[in-house]
């Protein structure tokens, strides 16, 4: 079987939550060795060069070694116990500012690995598709052990964040709670929930399988804060959750969002009327709202998926 970044980058994540350090390093040196012998510096070629060039660099910026190693240099100090999170550098950034499908905040970690409700889902997890940039990559894995075992770097990053000149003067800032990844955790639901009560004028969604931890919390009491909104996104463990009393009547739901494989290749950007078709026939008799495929796009209030105004009304995608 060839050598595969992406399957060792899973491994690397498993093995960091498992504390086996040893093991996580050794992944991540034949990785960092891998890419000096095969250096393709992006998911743009295979060793080939992009754009004319006259081949990939080891060195780029961009490239797996470079990001590789700079994720090493942040993973040893961790294990030596040398990492200061109230002043030490960060290799990647942690919360990012998003692109044309998603325009705002957002924060991410390693899929599947920290999606404890993934299920059939991770037959089509677009997330696995954005493991082919070592940034992203490379980051998710710096997010994981931060938000494992230096939580208080994360909220530091948001004051830091919103702070921006951007942001300073704003009533609301949209943030994308997970746009790859999930709670791995009850601790980190509170943790991340916390957080958002101390920063009010942040408006939190995301998109959780982890209905389990979040029907738990609700059970137990929990205050949620009112500026966070979950949506139950289907394709995994826990979908039976989804009507019964702990999750039915959560007050941090909005509603479900669920993938519907149409068959083929779909541009979720450019869905045909065909498309739009079958997906409403797949929910004969109901109001659907179809997502458009780029956050932020839908309404003029903002997305849908983080608006009360659309609680409980099915948000459909198709799965691409």
């Amino acid at each position: 079987m060839a050598y595969s970044i992406k399957k060792e980058s899973l491994k690397l994540s498993k093995l960091i939550l498992l504390n086996k350090n040893k093991k996580a390093l050794k992944t991540l040196d034949k990785m960092i060795f891998f890419k000096s012998v095969k250096p393709n510096c992006c998911s743009n070629c295979a060793g080939t060069g992009w754009k004319s060039s006259k081949g990939c660099k080891m060195n780029s910026r961009q490239s797996w070694f470079t990001r590789l190693t700079e994720l090493k240099g942040f993973l040893v100090a961790h294990i030596n116990g040398t990492f200061d999170p109230l002043n030490d550098p960060l290799p990647f950034q942690v919360f990012k500012q998003g692109n044309g499908k998603l325009p705002f905040m957002n924060y991410s970690t390693i899929p599947v690995v920290n999606c404890p409700g993934a299920g059939a889902c991770k037959l089509y997890c677009y997330s696995l598709n954005s493991m082919r940039f070592p940034t992203a990559t490379c980051s998710w894995l710096q997010n994981q052990i931060l938000e494992n075992n230096y939580f208080n770097r994360i909220e530091l990053e948001v004051k830091k964040f919103i702070s921006r000149p951007k942001y300073s003067k704003a009533e609301k800032i949209d943030f994308r709670l997970y746009n790859d990844g999930d709670f791995s955790s009850k601790e980190l639901v509170i943790k991340w929930m916390e957080l958002l009560k101390d920063n009010s004028k942040i408006s939190a969604y995301g998109y959780s399988k982890s209905l389990h931890l979040l029907k738990e919390l609700e059970e137990e009491g929990y205050k949620w804060p009112k500026n966070y909104l979950f949506n139950i996104s289907n394709g995994g463990k826990y979908d039976y959750l989804k009507n019964v009393e702990g999750i039915r009547n959560h007050p941090a739901k909005r509603g479900e969002f669920l993938a519907i494989p149409l068959g083929g290749k779909v541009n979720v950007l450019k869905i045909t009327k065909d498309q739009r078709r079958e997906l409403k026939n797949n929910f004969p008799g109901e109001k659907i709202f179809i997502c458009p495929g780029a956050c932020g796009s839908c309404t003029s209030r903002g997305q849908a998926c983080g608006l009360d105004t659309f609680k409980d009304k099915k948000i459909v995608i198709p799965v691409h």
